[in-house]
């Protein structure tokens, strides 16, 4: 099991104002959205301006706002997406337990849960993405606590060092342990600060929030 630090991230959610992270550093594209054309339809057999639509049918439809996410982009479900503004999406698939381990690894307490975030990456934008600009923090989404973040040999993808070109869709992982007492419940946050980017750096991170299974 080894170890890699994420001090940079910490220090970065604990330096910035609460008040500041206001904005956003891209949408999100949720898995349980309806196609345009669906949903385009479903618009289509409502008639606003008729006495017999129902007050249920103008609200959802009709009514100022309609149709709007109720939930703050930034914040996700496992399988949902966020694309930043350059146009670079990650979706956080799914957070497993792990229990393969290499002989060499260093093995979870009892008092811990092994786990393994998975991520798919797609570089949309026009220029190569360095793995590098992107870190990962995972914590107890119920409780609190943060998890230890290590590398469990077999089948590991990490998200350190190299770059996708543009066009090109990669599976990454990110691994971890999280005490039990913290829950089964996982809070997956991605920072994305591209260092020859115009980034900004008070913005909301998206958040994924999931069960560890």
């Amino acid at each position: 099991m080894k170890i890699r630090s994420i001090a940079v991230t910490a220090a970065i959610a604990v330096t910035l104002p609460l008040a500041a992270a206001c904005g956003s550093q891209g949408t999100a594209e949720r898995a349980a959205d309806k196609p345009a054309a669906a949903a385009k339809a479903d618009e289509d057999e409502v008639d606003c301006t008729s006495q017999e639509t129902s007050q249920a049918d103008w609200t959802k439809h009709c009514a100022e706002g309609a149709g709007e996410e109720e939930a703050p982009d930034t914040e996700l479900k496992f399988g949902d997406g966020f694309r930043f503004h350059d146009g670079v999406k990650v979706t956080v698939t799914r957070v497993e337990r792990f229990a393969d381990f290499h002989e060499y690894d260093s093995k979870p307490t009892p008092a811990q849960n092994a786990f393994r975030v998975h991520l798919k990456i797609t570089n949309g934008s026009k220029k190569p993405v360095s793995l590098d600009d992107m870190s990962v923090l995972v914590s107890g989404a119920t409780k609190g606590g943060d998890a230890e973040i290590t590398t469990w040999e077999n089948g590991a993808s990490e998200m350190a060092g190299g770059r996708i070109a543009p066009g090109v869709t990669a599976d990454k992982t990110e691994d971890g342990v999280l005490d039990k007492k913290y829950g089964t419940q996982a809070l997956v946050t991605l920072a994305y600060m591209p260092s020859d980017g115009d980034v900004d750096v008070f913005a909301a991170e998206p958040n994924w929030t999931g069960p560890i299974r």
